[in-house]
């Protein structure tokens, strides 16, 4: 009942988020109504009113292991009903983060028309492919895309979804975790499929861990001489990587220090960084010749994104210490 009481509070005192939040479902249910979805109508339907979804809530107690196969983004994705975290919300919605995702799909359009070579991408926490599939379908037989993600759940279905769409010469998936040094890292397996993350002492953990596994990793220095890669024909790099976005980018000097055009498309996890690391990341990023397209933020209670009226990085370093957002820079 709260949340019902602050959600219709939030839209009479400030009637400009109902627009945005109107669109957003609409879109929702145009995708149920079109593909004959009761159920995930039914769970959006009380997942709106009382932030509980009867549907993936069903998924769950059912256990149903068949995976399933959904037209995501003008890509089939494979999904797993029993899979909290991203599986079971596309399985739900059909999308997510479309305010952010439509955004970054404008910038791969210009890229491809800007750049007459390869179009490539380095997709970092791939997690099971929402974008990475998003990336081979805009950029066509234009893309390679090198996909990096240390989950072996969500490699398993990632890799069935590239199987099915036979984008086999179009992206190459490794199970390896990325970040500032070679070597073998504590990864933590969460239930949330999308929020497990490297072991560290000072991250803030809100989320149960189910298990822990070693796995291998390496800077993208290293990667790009495995896989015989120049830094300079990066073109895209986009990750989620649980706050540990920092390390990444220290193992990347040479792509960040090239000249050649380039758009970064990341999650910014402020809570999970100490200040002089943010600090420091901004630094790094303002320092390679980058400009802000974009930045996007999970408005609630209502629930959808917002892009806000922030284009330099001083704005950055004013966010909130307890947000995360998502960020989209170019270099043209």
């Amino acid at each position: 009942m709260a949340d019902i009481i602050a959600k219709v509070n939030r839209a009479v005192s400030d009637p400009s988020d109902v627009k945005p939040w109107v669109d957003t479902n609409r879109r929702k249910v145009e995708r149920w109504l079109r593909r004959g979805e009761v159920g995930p109508l039914l769970g959006g339907l009380t997942g709106g009113l009382l932030d509980w979804n009867a549907y993936t809530e069903y998924l769950s107690w059912r256990g149903d292991t068949e995976l399933v196969v959904r037209e995501i983004n003008g890509s089939d994705m494979v999904l797993d009903p029993s899979m909290a975290g991203i599986s079971q919300e596309l399985l739900m919605y059909g999308g997510r983060e479309e305010l952010s995702a439509s955004i970054f799909e404008s910038e791969l359009e210009r890229l491809k028309e800007r750049v007459d070579s390869t179009v490539t991408v380095l997709e970092i926490g791939a997690n099971i492919g929402y974008y990475a599939l998003l990336e081979a379908h805009v950029l066509g037989d234009r893309g390679r895309i090198l996909a990096f993600e240390p989950d072996p759940r969500n490699v398993d279905l990632l890799s069935k979804s590239i199987e099915y769409n036979g984008y086999g010469d179009r992206i190459d998936v490794e199970r390896v975790a990325v970040g500032d040094s070679d070597g073998t890292v504590t990864f933590n397996i969460l239930p949330l499929s999308n929020k497990s993350h490297v072991d560290e002492d000072a991250f803030v953990r809100t989320h149960p861990i189910e298990r822990q596994i070693d796995v291998p990793q390496k800077t993208v220095s290293t990667l790009l001489d495995e896989h015989d890669v120049q830094p300079e024909s990066i073109n895209v790099v986009r990750m989620d990587v649980e706050g540990y976005e920092a390390q990444v980018f220290r193992g990347m000097p040479a792509v960040l220090e090239s000249d050649q055009p380039l758009v970064i498309f990341f999650e910014l996890h402020r809570s999970r960084l100490d200040d002089e690391t943010f600090e420091g990341l901004l630094d790094t990023l303002a320092e390679s010749d980058l400009e802000i397209v974009a930045v996007t933020d999970l408005e609630g209670p209502m629930w959808y994104e917002i892009q806000l009226p922030w284009d330099s990085f001083d704005d950055l370093r004013a966010m909130d210490e307890s947000h995360s957002l998502h960020v989209v820079l170019r270099r043209t």
